[in-house]
């Protein structure tokens, strides 16, 4: 059975890597996804071309799926193209209506001295969890998946905030990018669709 990662591939990336194999004559395939959202669509996917599919939690927060196909399985089925969209939630319908997000894209806060900018984005972070409207979602990208990552001097204060209810989130991208998808130590890791959702549906974004 072919084994392949498409964690780091943004919906509908998964899908459109099933049904090339699929039409290609794969008959059994093992992807492992990086969320539920990847694990539904290829599911779906699947069973529109007559494929089977086992599931099992790859301890990571996401998923292996094992796709075995028929000899059907090369012929789209209905309403195929359906499959393959990935629409966003409507947008909240003012601003302010939506929750807090906050985006952390460096390992710093600010421009200039790094040392000081380390000191800056941690006690920026800490005070999270004092706010009188708290963020509802913290989502880190680029190098701020680091942060978040085995060796950061922020674990313990970013496991603070999630036992208070705030989401920790790092980009799936980043961190494959960066090699750390198996050194993720806190929050947990997704794709540009869920990314992209957050920040579209907000009330406000904050980025130190």
């Amino acid at each position: 059975m072919k084994e392949i990662d498409v964690r780091h591939l943004a919906c509908p990336g998964p899908v459109l890597k099933l049904r090339e194999l699929l039409d290609a004559g794969e008959n059994a395939v093992r992807f492992r996804v990086a969320d539920e959202l990847s694990r539904s669509n290829v599911t779906r996917f699947a069973a529109s071309r007559g494929a089977r599919s086992e599931v099992e939690e790859d301890g990571d927060g996401g998923f292996f799926v094992a796709v075995t196909a028929g000899e059907a399985s090369t012929i789209p089925g209905p309403g195929e193209e359906k499959l393959l969209a990935c629409d966003l939630p409507e947008a909240a319908s003012a601003p302010g209506d939506g929750p807090l997000v906050v985006q952390v894209t460096a390992e710093t806060m600010g421009s200039g001295d790094d040392e000081l900018g380390a000191l800056l984005m941690r006690a920026f972070l800490k005070t999270q969890a004092q706010l009188e409207q708290r963020p509802e979602t913290i989502l880190f990208y680029n190098t701020g998946v680091k942060l978040c990552c085995e060796g950061s001097l922020l674990i313990d204060d970013l496991k603070g905030l999630q036992a208070a209810g705030i989401d920790i989130i790092a980009c799936g991208t980043c961190l494959n990018f960066f090699q750390l998808a198996d050194q993720l130590a806190v929050g947990r890791g997704t794709d540009m669709l869920e990314m992209a959702t957050h920040l579209a549906t907000a009330g406000r974004i904050v980025r130190p």
